[in-house]
């Protein structure tokens, strides 16, 4: 089979997820590979073969492929940890740009750790506290934070974050990525999101019960001042408003939507 042959296999089976398939297969653009008549590999075709069955019956590309790009890492990730999203990278800007000199902070619900790879990798200054209550998220933060030389600069806590906070270090900072989808939402995910874990989904009734946790409980754990990064969902801006009394900022992703919400203040 010739790349030609091979465009013409994954644009019909797959449609519109043909292009970032090709990304993940090839790193290749899909337009490139519709004028390619080299033969391919027998090897990548049994890896076409296998992944693209994968892929028809909706599971998530980064889940087949084992990685998923987040800002200028590519993070390792798989079934039972959130896959890292393009959104998220306006968090991991806002704490490069606002940590102070030499901050420890805390990556509550660290997932696969991206978050707190990105930011370790951009602020040689900083160290980091990852936590997460599941053992396969803490499994994929330890292995990405080795894969870029991290892990002298980072601590892992299997820990709930509903639990009682007075064990935990002290921080500069918390970045968090909680769990935010509303009860509602949740029953009109799309089916690739739903082979996401539901616990690093779901936040209650109205998607705010991680900020109401993470406000109530963080009082305690601040060096200083208290200062803390959320990623939020596109309806949720008036609603961290409310919970911090109006003394938030909130930052909007590339695509217009409220994406991130940065709190400084009494708690």
């Amino acid at each position: 089979m010739t790349y030609r042959q091979l465009y013409k296999n994954i644009r019909s089976r797959l449609k519109d997820d043909a292009s970032a398939y090709c990304r993940y297969l090839l790193d290749r653009a899909l337009p490139e590979l519709s004028i390619d008549d080299n033969d391919v590999p027998e090897e990548l075709l049994e890896k076409h073969k296998a992944a693209a069955e994968k892929a028809e019956r909706g599971e998530p590309l980064q889940y087949i492929f084992g990685f998923a790009p987040f800002y200028d890492l590519l993070i390792d990730c798989g079934p039972g940890v959130l896959i890292p999203r393009f959104d998220t990278e306006v968090l991991v800007e806002e704490a490069i740009k606002t940590l102070p000199q030499n901050a420890v902070f805390a990556d509550i619900c660290c997932g696969s750790g991206c978050i707190a790879a990105a930011v370790l990798n951009s602020r040689k200054d900083t160290r980091a506290v990852c936590i997460d209550i599941s053992d396969v998220a803490i499994k994929y933060t330890k292995e990405n934070l080795k894969k870029y030389g991290l892990s002298d600069r980072a601590e892992l806590i299997k820990f709930d974050v509903f639990d009682d906070w007075d064990g935990l270090p002290k921080f500069d900072c918390i970045i968090c990525n909680p769990p935010y989808i509303t009860k509602a939402e949740m029953e009109q995910l799309p089916e690739n999101v739903k082979k996401e874990p539901v616990e690093a989904l779901y936040g209650g009734e109205d998607g705010l019960d991680f900020y109401r946790r993470v406000l109530a409980a963080s009082k305690n754990r601040f060096k200083g001042e208290p200062h803390i990064i959320f990623e939020i969902g596109y309806r949720q801006a008036n609603g961290l408003r409310a919970l911090t009394n109006n003394k938030c900022e909130i930052k909007k992703d590339l695509s217009d939507n409220d994406r991130v919400c940065i709190y400084r203040g009494v708690l």
